[in-house]
């Protein structure tokens, strides 16, 4: 049987349980034949704008040339893992790259609501994610004030070869807007991950160190001086004095979270970690959204000091010292990850694009 992913093989037009989704040349969604299955396939993943050609492929799947498959061994792995009966599975492709994850969604048998959703890769990069993911999982679940914010962490298989963490499926709203919610989230976040260090002790200075050394060579010339810029800024106002770190989701955008009777529940924690800024999560669930979409710098300028202000009034003014210097020390760490991951999206990636303007605005360049 020929792998139409990791976790299905193609399979004869009578025997096939799945069909495979095929979008400019590459498999993206590999869902149930049953249109219940399917329902709840769109209902979680979100396709978007796709969601209407795939739609039509799952429902002609001859004419407009739908792959018939069914799971591999490797998904039944997963499902020994979690050792309860779980029952029609949903695929969704990850973005290519060196961090690239598929993920499952695995629904209940009588009810087709989801039940389990599985993250899962094959090399040493995503390894590392996940095995991250779970750490923070297992420590959040066991604070009695953020328990309820995040999902049960159900299984976790680490290697290189193949690993995957399974957790329990979030219900809820998916809000854009920066409100109460996500704010006493990150409220109960900060109060448990908080300290006092000087910056140059810090995590965040090491990485940010660690990388740009790393990108060195990559780099055009327009980059080496706005980072050169940037990191000298940040270094001189923030360095000396100990200062507040917390601990970050790090992906703290509005897709990664789900409101249910004014709770926030945040999942994917991948890029979480200790010793960094309490504004880099609230800046990055507003400016995210607004770069991928490559919206005008000003706007992004705009919305950027409004959140400042809000973090001011509803976080404290001890959190938000240094705003500006914390939302350039933000961006850039964020370029600084996206560009250790993919040197070519340097000048292709709106997000990179994007933040590289609002760094030069920060920098008067």
């Amino acid at each position: 049987m020929d792998e139409v992913s990791r976790f299905y093989a193609a399979q004869d037009q009578h025997a096939g349980t799945h069909l495979a989704l095929r979008w400019k040349g590459r498999v993206r969604y590999i869902v149930p034949r049953e249109m219940a299955g399917q329902q709840a396939c769109w209902k979680v993943f979100r396709p978007g704008m796709l969601g209407m050609p795939l739609r039509a492929k799952a429902c002609l799947p001859r004419l407009l040339g739908s792959v018939n498959c069914i799971e591999s061994d490797k998904l039944a792995l997963v499902r020994e893992a979690i050792g309860k009966a779980a029952g029609l599975s949903c695929w969704r492709a990850g973005a290519p790259g060196p961090w690239s994850k598929e993920t499952i969604l695995l629904l209940e048998k009588k009810t087709v609501k989801p039940l389990y959703l599985v993250k899962a890769g094959g090399n040493a990069a995503v390894n590392s994610l996940l095995d991250n993911e779970a750490n923070w999982l297992r420590k959040l679940h066991e604070q009695p004030s953020l328990s309820d914010h995040v999902p049960e962490l159900v299984a976790h298989r680490p290697g290189d070869d193949l690993s995957f963490i399974v957790q329990r499926a979030l219900s809820g709203n998916l809000e854009f807007r920066l409100g109460e919610p996500q704010v006493e989230f990150l409220r109960r976040l900060q109060e448990f991950s908080i300290q006092s260090i000087c910056y140059e002790d810090s995590k965040l200075f090491r990485t940010l160190n660690s990388r740009l050394a790393n990108l060195n060579g990559h780099l055009t010339e327009a980059w080496s001086t706005r980072f050169k810029k940037g990191l000298q800024r940040i270094e001189q106002e923030l360095s000396g004095s100990p200062i507040l770190f917390v601990g970050a989701h790090n992906d703290f955008t509005p897709w990664n979270i789900r409101v249910a009777r004014d709770t926030a529940r945040v999942f994917d924690w991948e890029y979480a970690d200790d010793e960094q800024l309490p504004l880099f999560d609230p800046l990055h669930f507003t400016l995210m959204p607004m770069a991928l979409k490559s919206r005008p710098t000003g706007n992004m300028v705009q919305a950027m000091h409004k959140a400042l202000q809000l973090c001011q009034r509803e976080l404290g003014a001890d959190r938000c010292c240094n705003a500006e210097t914390q939302a350039l020390a933000y961006l850039v760490n964020l370029c600084t990850l996206y560009l250790s991951g993919n040197h070519e999206a340097i000048d292709s990636d709106p997000i990179i694009l994007s933040y590289a303007r609002l760094i030069d605005h920060i920098c008067g360049a």
